[in-house]
Order: structure tokens, then sequence, then C-alpha cells
């Protein structure tokens, strides 16, 4: 909690005491179990805590001061040497997309900063990922290598570089049909004409993507045992990557599944649709161990 104690009060410090204990004790967060359960702790009516609880979440606590303070706290409990940061849009039936960046570990992604939008919203998704890429520019040490991976769906030269001046290092999956200029090579070649012979082996290029003539490396990875062939564009050496850690990036997948109502309660009271936040990431942080992730 010191990494947040400069932008809590004495509620916001009480009540993540409760949530988590109630969450060590009952592997859930349900708000009906958790509210029952800590009315059999204490003399408040469970009616009383599901209030206490509405008007903690409602409480509000800036995206400037919460973000990068949530990324170190992330990074410090389980000891990281080096970050994956999954950045990924999912929805909400058809009322809510959320655009979550989260730490991948142990099978499970923790949320260290969102976008939440109506389903029907228009607009680009560009912006909301840049505003995220600058509220946490700097809340690591440069000691601390950080990948960001993100699918093929948020694929954009801008966001690219972005992440780059940020000092961290894209691994961007791109879609099989576009083309890349070896350096090597005077004329560009189609991606699937790059693709190694055989499963179980990755090929990396240094040249230019596309038509922006973005200076990059191409990976191609085909896992062993894999039908598709990843095509990822980053900035890294050929030594120092490895096309198989995109694979992280579908723990995001596996950690909304597990996290499941309790991340979009957290990302839909904070960012604008209830106005405030209920530290619930750091309830999600324990329950990845708690949960055996």
């Amino acid at each position: 909690m010191q990494h947040l104690q400069h932008a809590l009060t004495p509620t916001h410090l009480d009540r993540p005491h409760w949530l988590l204990f109630a969450l060590i004790a009952l592997g859930t967060l349900a708000q009906t179990r958790v509210c029952l359960y800590l009315a059999q702790l204490t003399s408040i009516a469970p009616n009383s805590w599901r209030q206490r609880l509405k008007r903690f979440r409602q409480q509000p606590f800036p995206q400037q001061t919460r973000f990068p303070a949530l990324l170190r706290l992330v990074v410090e409990w389980v000891r990281l040497p080096q970050v994956f940061l999954a950045l990924d849009a999912t929805t909400l039936g058809n009322r809510w997309t959320v655009l979550a960046l989260g730490v991948v570990v142990h099978h499970h992604t923790i949320p260290i900063a969102w976008k939440v939008v109506r389903d029907n919203t228009k607009g680009a998704w560009l912006p909301m990922c840049e505003a995220m890429r600058a509220l946490l520019r700097g809340a690591l040490p440069k000691s601390i290598p950080v990948y960001v991976l993100t699918d093929r769906g948020l694929w954009s030269p801008e966001l690219f570089g972005a992440i780059v001046r940020n000092g961290w290092h894209p691994l961007m999956r791109i879609n099989a049909q576009g083309d890349f200029r070896p350096l090597w090579g005077r004329r560009a070649r189609a991606l699937v004409a790059l693709c190694p012979a055989r499963a179980g082996q990755q090929v990396v290029l240094a040249g230019e993507a596309f038509r922006y003539r973005l200076r990059c490396r191409l990976v191609v990875f085909w896992g062993a045992g894999a039908q598709d062939v990843w095509y990822l564009l980053t900035d890294l050496p050929a030594r120092a990557v490895c096309g198989s850690w995109y694979g992280y990036r579908m723990w995001m997948e596996q950690g909304f599944r597990w996290h499941g109502a309790w991340v979009f309660w957290v990302a839909l009271v904070s960012c604008g649709f209830g106005g405030g936040y209920g530290l619930g990431v750091v309830g999600v942080c324990v329950g990845v161990f708690v949960g055996g992730a």
C-alpha cells in the first residue's frame, strides 16, 4: 500500500484491508458473499456493508496518481526482473468495451491501466492507447526491460513508435497479408514467403514494414504443434527476442475469464461511469496468488 498512501484517505486505507481479508478467506469478491461474511465479523449489517462499499467505489482517485503507482506496486509485489504488458480490448455484453493494459504473470493478468467506453462509441483506439502509455512513462526504472504485447486489431505504426519512445519494447502481431522489405532486399516480399520451413522455428529479419517505411525487425514464429504462424514487429535485436513471448498475451484473456465481473466492476466505476476507484486491483493482485494462478 505504500505506493498508494499519498493518494489515499483513511477510508481508502480501511476498506481495501477488509476486501483483501474477505478475498483471502472466501477466494472470491462476489459482493453479496463479501457483505455477508464481513457482517459476521463485525457489528455492521450486510446492507450497511453494501452501502459502504458502494460509497467507497464512488470516491475519486486521479488516474495520473493511480496507474503508475499500480504498475510499481505489482512489479514490486511479484518481484519481476522483466515486465510483459498485454494491451487488449474486451467487451462486457453489448454495453461496454474495456481497453486494458495489464501485467501478465502466473498465467493471469493484473490490470494496471484501462479505459472504458460504451460499446457503440465512435472513435479510434490509438488516442486511448497513447494516453495510457503517456501516464505510465517513467513509472519503472530503466534497468527493468518492459515488453508490450498487442494483437492484430491494435497494430499501428504510431503506437509502435509511442511504445519505443517510452523506453519499452513493442511485440505487435500483424496480419499475414502484409509485406516486408528486408535490409538485404530491394523489393518488399509477402510475409508468408518469409515463414520458417517447419514448425518449431523462428525467423528474425531487420528491414521496413509495409508501406509505412517503419524501420523494425520482423519476427516470424511458428510454434511446435501450432497451426498459425505469428508475424510480429519489434525493435529488439535478433538475439534478444523470442517469438514465443507473444503467447503471454493470451493470459490477458485468461485473466478476464478468471477475474470476471470484478475487473469490469473496478473498471466501470473508475473510468467515468461512477466517478471513483475502489482499489480493487490491489485485491485482484492478491487474488492471482489466492486463486492458484
